[in-house]
């Protein structure tokens, strides 16, 4: 028996597409209201500030190269440290 709430030839919308949420639910795509980084800083957020200045100032892909540093943890012992 074919389902009577799915619309034939929409896949992937309404009710029968396995619970996936979207615009068919009616909910908006922008409209939302972002901090900026000062504006995190002054309540405090400085977590929230410094990951929105990484995305904000990251270069473009063809532009740059992501570079990291990895920092020893302080509670390990030095003989469980690879020397590598």
């Amino acid at each position: 028996m074919a389902n009577p709430i799915a619309v034939p030839g929409r896949r992937g919308l309404g009710p029968a597409a396995g619970g996936q949420s979207g615009d068919t639910q009616g909910l908006s795509r922008g409209g939302y209201d972002s901090e900026s980084v000062e504006e995190l800083v002054e309540e405090g957020q400085y977590a929230e500030a410094e990951a929105l200045s990484g995305v904000e100032n990251a270069l473009d892909p063809d532009e740059g190269e992501v570079t990291t540093s990895e920092v020893p943890e302080d509670d390990v012992p030095e003989e469980y440290r690879n020397a590598d």
